[in-house]
């Protein structure tokens, strides 16, 4: 027997998810459920389920752990409603970057998968099952702040950003190679242990959904102003979240005007 060809899998609008040998969709069924998304949430219900969406579409079966933070709104919901693993911790309502560290730092050493992703929920990694099939046991990615120009509904369709080196984070690796992540506070940057091997052909691109809604992105940061934990405040842990909501405001305007298409058409 000859396998579908690819301009007839294609036809069919979706995959089918039975690891057919010419998948256009680059479905495989072994290396699909072979990685496991750990995000960290505080009233994430608008991001939320686009970043379930992001996920699920490039690995199908995936396992997707949210640690939320007592969220008050629709947050848990919208996880478990999405077969999400929803594990809560607290912090008495504070902006723990300290917690947030010792979370990423070792949520994943339990995983089942070899590899795993560690991230913030607005963070969304353009990474497929295909490029797993590599010698690299860590991915840098190259990051962009995204920006809501044209004004759309479906953010996942947003293709204007700014370069933004202090995304160039590393959230994508191998844990059956690394023993050790050690992220710094802020967790951009980070002192992986183990056998580590970034290699210089793959870097995906790592966008980071920040200017996506005016409104939304000035309520968030007068939020996680007002809980910034006195340990925060003592190191100056979460500062940008200190400006005063015009500032905010002003900075997501001129960010809009100055993006550009990050994918060049």
């Amino acid at each position: 027997m000859k396998p579908l060809p690819k301009k007839f899998l294609l036809s069919r609008g979706s995959c089918c998810k039975n690891g057919c040998k010419n998948c256009p969709y680059g479905y495989n069924k072994n290396k699909n459920m072979n990685i496991t998304i750990y995000t960290i949430a505080y009233n994430e219900e608008f991001m939320l389920p686009f970043f379930i969406k992001w996920y699920k579409e490039r690995f199908p079966d995936c396992k997707i752990v949210v640690y939320d933070n007592y969220s008050t709104d629709n947050t848990v919901q919208i996880a478990l409603d999405n077969n999400c693993e929803v594990i809560q911790y607290d912090t008495n309502n504070q902006l723990s970057d300290s917690k947030y560290l010792e979370i990423k730092n070792n949520c994943w050493k339990d995983a089942t998968t070899d590899w795993v992703i560690v991230c913030d929920v607005d963070e969304l990694l353009d990474i497929n099952s295909s490029l797993l099939n590599t010698d690299q046991t860590l991915f840098k990615s190259k990051g962009y702040n995204m920006c809501n120009v044209e004004n759309i509904d479906n953010i996942l369709d947003i293709k204007y950003g700014i370069e933004s080196p202090g995304y160039d984070k590393t959230i994508c690796f191998n844990k059956k190679y690394i023993k050790e992540i050690n992220y710094s506070p802020g967790c951009h940057s980070c002192d992986p242990k183990g056998d580590v091997i970034y290699g210089q052909k793959i870097r995906p691109i790592l966008l980071h959904m920040k200017f996506i809604n005016e409104d939304l992105l000035a309520k968030k940061y007068k939020s996680y102003k007002s809980r910034l934990s006195a340990e925060n405040l003592k190191n100056n842990w979460g500062f940008q979240y200190k400006d005063e909501e015009e500032k905010v405001r002003e900075s997501y305007k001129n960010h809009l005007k100055i993006a550009k298409n990050i994918y060049g058409s």
